[in-house]
């Protein structure tokens, strides 16, 4: 049995979807704190459970009888997501699981001046230590993460998205991809994959790239790690969003997230789609 936690997340709905379109939904559960929200899963054949990383006893419930557990880490402000992560980590030990496939971060350590790295420091340094058999998905920024910003920039011509230095940012639909090769298939025991795309760009080279799509002049605000927390705020975001974009545009400036990695192809045998291609692909001929 493996068990996927995060069903209604972006991320883990899209990944049960991907599996269940290679006929792979037999023996996967699929964990939620809401199943009813979850119907469409159900559906499809999925075995859908109630599980709630703040609740210890829904956990042991949720992996009675799972081998392998993919983990998808929770949301939330950092004091919160440790104590949530260590829950779920300790509930797999206790249910006998064999074997965890972690989504991690590119970067994970907690002298990154992203502040969500320690997150997953955490979590690597407690699954290593459970006695599972463990596999790190290290993910980077995903490319759909700017659509919004993307938007906003060819209305207005200005891209406010605030990260100063080069990302290396990766399709959604390839850390899919590299997550089911990673999780169904042998050999990735033990192993740490960095799932960041083919190329690394800054906010200018973004600029550019969308100036060149739409077919309109299109700038980077230029703005400082103060401006950027202040756009976040402006738009709504939690106080422990806005906290986090300094440490984004610092992070990014130090280079910690601009490494291309060939892990997406090679556990996928395809070339990821890089952020330029992802920019054309969406905005070409849109005026």
């Amino acid at each position: 049995m493996i068990a996927i936690t995060g069903a209604n997340g972006r991320l883990g709905h899209a990944l049960a979807l991907a599996l269940h379109s290679r006929g792979l939904a037999e023996g996967i559960r699929l964990t939620t704190r809401d199943p009813a929200q979850a119907q469409d899963l159900t559906a499809l054949g999925f075995q859908v459970v109630a599980a709630d990383f703040s609740s210890p006893a829904s956990l042991d419930a949720a992996f009675s009888g799972v081998d392998k557990l993919f983990l998808i880490s929770a949301t939330g402000a950092t004091p919160v997501r440790i104590p949530l992560h260590r829950n779920a980590i300790d509930a797999a030990v206790r249910a006998g699981v064999r074997r965890i496939v972690y989504t991690s971060r590119v970067n994970p350590s907690s002298s990154s001046p992203y502040s969500f790295a320690a997150i997953h420091e955490d979590s690597e340094a407690r699954i290593r230590a459970s006695g599972l058999v463990w596999t790190f998905l290290r993910n980077n920024e995903f490319s759909e993460n700017l659509d919004p910003w993307l938007e906003e920039a060819r209305r207005t011509g200005v891209l406010e998205y605030g990260a100063k230095g080069r990302i290396a940012f990766v399709c959604r639909q390839d850390v899919i991809d590299a997550s089911i090769a990673a999780l169904t298939g042998n050999g990735h025991e033990g192993k740490i994959y960095e799932l960041s795309g083919p190329e690394a760009l800054d906010r200018d080279q973004i600029a550019a790239v969308l100036s060149q799509a739409c077919g309109r002049s299109i700038r980077s605000s230029g703005g400082s790690a103060e401006d950027f927390s202040a756009v976040m705020a402006a738009q709504g975001r939690p106080d422990f969003i806005v906290a986090l974009a300094a440490g984004i545009y610092r992070a990014s400036e130090a280079g910690e997230w601009a490494r291309p990695s060939g892990d997406p192809e090679r556990l996928t045998g395809r070339a990821p789609l890089g952020l330029s291609a992802y920019i054309r692909s969406k905005f070409a001929g849109l005026e």
